[in-house]
């Protein structure tokens, strides 16, 4: 595998007839695939700096002086390095015409400089999708039994101390928002356990597909109102930021729980801390947090909440379905111009 860049190297690298990919970090468990791209494409790798998005920066600049890029990726744990945005990732253009993220979400992108630029942006779309359900649904349990308290009052010697009779999934309505290939594998989960699904999405599915599912569709205002847990499923965009508010909290019934492997700014932070004190929240269940990798020190202090550091993808078969799909989208974008998935269009066609 080709070594990351050596600052002290002045050597002169000429431009090949490849296709050349820049690798922000190394390919560590699709080797098979990786190999075989490596007959037909040159790839340069560099190792990001985990607590400095600065010194990432300038390995990324380095590279892009001494090469041009066709296309360029990132695999896991990008929260320290992000956002993608043309601060860091502007010397790659022109000759850049994608960039791809390990992520299923894609708002650390900027995606309309990209676009603006020629450059596609794409993303491995349902690749984390069973490994972030089974994340929810270790969420969804462990709210319901309140694990978090329990375990707390058995490390504090107390044993069962003062603790409340805890939840079981059977008969529970879960109001999941967002029935995008993660609400659904959560929902079937759900089922499975004798949960009821409801569901509202921006579209709603076909006839055909709520009935194979076995869930509901219903309003914002009725899942709100109806759900005994509730399940945020969507991805952050200007129209989902700060979805649950005050106003929606108000909605919801008292002592609902509430899960979130989406994006920790599609919930109003104030509202739902204050949510939590008052008792509206019984119990929570997160994977994703404001201000990622420093989330507010409620969350890491409250037993009423059950936290995890945005760790759902975070399976070794889930890396591997990441890192495929990243260069698949990879090869066929080489091959036919366009990436398997796209989230955005670039206003420059070549």
């Amino acid at each position: 595998m080709e070594s990351e860049f050596k600052q002290e190297d002045q050597v002169e690298l000429k431009r090949s007839t490849k296709k050349r990919v820049l690798s922000i970090d190394i390919p560590q468990f699709a080797t098979d695939l990786l190999e075989k791209l490596k007959e037909k494409y040159i790839f340069d790798f560099i190792v990001p700096d985990p607590h400095s998005r600065e010194e990432t920066i300038k390995k990324i600049h380095k590279a892009a002086e001494r090469n041009t890029y066709d296309a360029c990726f990132w695999v896991f744990k990008n929260a320290p390095i992000s956002p993608f945005t043309k601060e860091m990732l502007g010397p790659l253009m022109p000759s850049c015409r994608l960039f791809i993220t390990g992520a299923a979400g894609y708002d650390d992108l900027d995606i309309e400089w990209m676009a603006a630029n020629g450059a596609y942006a794409a993303n491995a779309q349902n690749a984390p999708t069973e490994g972030t359900a089974i994340m929810n649904l270790l969420l969804f349990l462990s709210v319901l039994r309140g694990s978090r308290e329990a375990e707390q009052t058995m490390r504090s010697g107390k044993w069962h101390g003062n603790l409340p009779l805890m939840e079981d999934p059977r008969g529970k309505i879960v109001g999941i928002i967002g029935m995008g290939a993660i609400g659904k594998s959560f929902a079937q989960k759900i089922i499975s356990l004798g949960g009821r699904v409801i569901y509202n999405n921006r579209t709603r599915l076909s006839k055909e597909e709520e009935e194979s599912l076995d869930v509901q569709y219903v309003n914002f205002d009725e899942l709100l109102t109806t759900s005994d847990v509730i399940s945020v499923n969507c991805p952050l965009t200007l129209s989902t930021k700060n979805l649950l508010s005050k106003n929606e909290f108000q909605k919801m019934k008292d002592g609902v729980y509430i899960l979130n492997t989406a994006r920790g700014n599609i919930i109003d932070e104030e509202a739902f801390i204050e949510a939590i004190q008052s008792g509206k929240v019984s119990r929570a269940g997160l994977d994703v947090f404001v201000n990622e990798p420093s989330p507010n020190p409620f969350w890491l202090t409250c037993d009423k909440v059950t936290v995890q550091p945005h760790w759902g993808g975070f399976t070794t078969s889930t890396a591997v379905k990441v890192e495929e799909a990243i260069l698949e989208n990879i090869d066929t974008f080489f091959k036919t111009g366009r990436p398997l998935n796209p989230v955005n269009t670039p206003a420059i066609q070549l």
